[in-house]
């Protein structure tokens, strides 16, 4: 059996990546399931979806100014990272399946990264980076009813979603359609883009989960 695909769409909060990945579902002749952060993060006990309530071993919050601008830091918990490094061998179990993944994520932290490109070494992996614009993520935040959850959320999670990542390609969502933005990754495979930004992370993964 042959190996599924797994396109990693990594990015801010409200940059566009579940569109992406939704359209490009559509795009594919070929199935792809959307298994991302999201997916997982709504399998949580409601309890620890809310930030004033949540267990420190789930993850804690807090806010930040830098320079004037304000962030805002979601910092994982031993549970969280624990979740995540399953859900990496779950998408892995798909792939080796035949099943291709579409994976929204949010990598919050260097281990996540690294640990990601260890376990997806064997399979077809692309990680791709998702950007918007500071004003666009806002608005779109306040389009959510997310008023409070607004330039420091984006500014935040984009921060340490690209912090130390590596790309094979970049897709900036300010300007372009969710579709638009499908279509040039669609494109950019099928004029046989070959992923080499996990390799590229392997080889400085100094700090890689070892479970």
């Amino acid at each position: 059996m042959n190996s599924g695909s797994l396109i990693v769409l990594n990015g801010g909060s409200s940059a566009g990546k579940t569109s992406i990945g939704e359209a490009l579902q559509d795009l594919f002749d070929e199935p792809y399931l959307l298994l991302g952060i999201d997916a997982f993060y709504r399998a949580l006990p409601l309890r620890q979806k809310d930030h004033s309530r949540v267990d420190p071993q789930y993850y804690s919050v807090e806010t930040m100014v830098e320079g004037g601008l304000e962030y805002f830091r979601l910092a994982p918990g031993p549970i969280l990272d624990r979740i995540t490094f399953g859900r990496y061998r779950a998408i892995a179990r798909l792939l080796e399946l035949g099943l291709n993944v579409i994976a929204d994520e949010v990598l919050w932290k260097r281990e996540w990264l690294f640990d990601a490109a260890r376990v997806f070494e064997p399979y077809r992996a692309f990680l791709a980076g998702v950007f918007v614009s500071d004003e666009e993520a806002e608005r779109r935040h306040a389009a959510r009813g997310r008023q409070g959850m607004g330039m420091g959320w984006y500014r935040g999670s984009s921060r340490y979603a690209h912090a130390d990542a590596i790309y094979d390609l970049t897709i900036d969502t300010t300007n372009d359609t969710s579709l638009a933005c499908a279509e040039k990754i669609k494109t950019a495979l099928a004029n046989g883009l070959e992923p080499t930004a996990f390799a590229r992370v392997r080889g400085r993964s100094d700090g890689a989960y070892s479970g």
